[in-house]
């Protein structure tokens, strides 16, 4: 019970965190959260540059159960790849989403949340995390997501949420 608490504590911390040192306008920068033998990587705007360098400074005893990232405006790579893989994959779902209005609890926005996830899962930028984890035994496997909002107001779809890619570790 203890630990199921921690986690709870520790997860609640880590969602205020997450919201509160990030604004799209800063550089991205990773930091790590431990608690008991688990970590949480996430995205701030103070801490180390590099992802695959915060991956590798977290000793391999430690399993790093997810990666927090809610400023997904910063990844313009990862955006052409969410909106091309929903066009290919879900073109009426994006189409309707896109015709609405953007927000989180538009019906026509919450019937692309599962796309969006499998959209993350494919992307580039999961694929090199798993590589990076893969000298760790751990891989992304799924995305939980909060707060899920299309804007329309650039030249494309941009695409927000808290993403949290969650890990498994190898057996």
């Amino acid at each position: 019970m203890k630990r199921y608490f921690t986690a709870v504590l520790f997860a609640l911390f880590s969602q205020v965190a997450l919201f509160s040192q990030v604004t799209v306008a800063e550089p991205l920068k990773w930091q790590t959260n431990f608690a008991d033998h688990d970590a949480v990587i996430f995205a701030s705007s103070t801490g180390v540059d590099s992802l695959k360098d915060v991956i590798a400074a977290v000793p391999k005893s430690v399993w790093i159960r997810s990666v927090q990232v809610s400023t997904l405006a910063q990844f313009d790579g990862l955006q052409h790849e969410l909106h091309t893989y929903l066009q290919r994959h879900y073109p009426q779902e994006l189409a309707d989403a896109l015709a609405s209005a953007g927000n989180m609890h538009n019906p026509k926005v919450v019937a692309l949340r599962e796309g969006f996830k499998e959209a993350v899962l494919a992307s580039d930028f999961v694929k090199q995390m798993n590589a990076d984890f893969r000298g760790r035994c751990e891989s992304i496997t799924s995305v939980d997501i909060e707060k899920f909002f299309i804007t329309t107001q650039s030249l494309s779809p941009q695409f927000e949420a808290m993403l949290w890619l969650k890990t498994e570790q190898c057996h």
